[in-house]
């Protein structure tokens, strides 16, 4: 047997599970969800996906606050790399004051 092998050494793992190279980590009402992005690409695109994922369709974007873990808030096209945030960090996602319940 040779012991050397055709196979690239960066190959995906197999079953599927490819971690993206960049993600945040975006609590919508108390619950983590995990996005994909491109840290050069606008947060408006995170707002979205995170509402998305966490089924919180029912309002549009621009009626929530993106903020960091100290309470920072974040401008929608603000962008992660701009911003310094590493892949893996945990932003807030919570209804502006005044929104939700309204008829």
């Amino acid at each position: 047997m040779n012991s050397h092998s055709q196979t690239p050494p960066n190959d995906p793992p197999k079953g599927g599970g490819n971690k993206p190279d960049y993600f945040l980590v975006v609590i919508v009402n108390g619950v983590p969800v995990e996005i994909p992005t491109n840290p050069n690409a606008a947060l408006v695109s995170v707002i979205a996906k995170a509402l998305s994922e966490s089924n919180n369709s029912g309002l549009p974007p621009e009626n929530w606050i993106l903020t960091t873990e100290a309470g920072k808030k974040l401008e929608p096209t603000d962008k992660p790399a701009a911003l310094g945030l590493a892949s893996g960090t945990k932003l807030f996602l919570n209804l502006k004051a005044g929104v939700g319940g309204q008829r």
